[in-house]
Parts: C-alpha cells; sequence; structure tokens
C-alpha cells in the first residue's frame, strides 16, 4: 500500500478477532488494521487488511 505523498505504509496495529465467533465465522471475518507511512508519519486508522478468503494453493510445476 502506498501513501499520497508515494511513501510505504507499514501495518502498525491489526484488530483481534472476536473471541465469541465459531471458527468458520473466524475464518470469514473481515479484520481491519492501522497504517503509518514511513515518509511522512500519517496514520491511517481502519484499513482492510484482509478479506476472509482462504489462501490459495500452490500447484506443482514442471521443472525445466
Amino acid at each position: 500500500m502506498l501513501c499520497d505523498c508515494g511513501g510505504v505504509l507499514v501495518v502498525i496495529a491489526i484488530e483481534d478477532i472476536p473471541k465469541h465467533l465459531s471458527s468458520k465465522e473466524k475464518i470469514m471475518y473481515n479484520r481491519v488494521c492501522d497504517v503509518q507511512c514511513q515518509k511522512c508519519d500519517k496514520i491511517q486508522y481502519s484499513q482492510p487488511y484482509d478479506d476472509g478468503n482462504l489462501l490459495n494453493l500452490v500447484k506443482e510445476t514442471k521443472k525445466i
């Protein structure tokens, strides 16, 4: 993620997943995070952190 000034936004805090959710609900929960620009120190709150999707499986490739 990039800041308006062109600096890189670094995650400084991540929302905890609520404990009352079931295992399935925890997988689907969309957390937010706070980010800070390394260049201008601007902090942006409640930015999307993940979208609840599972990781893509890595496919086997053929050696060349």
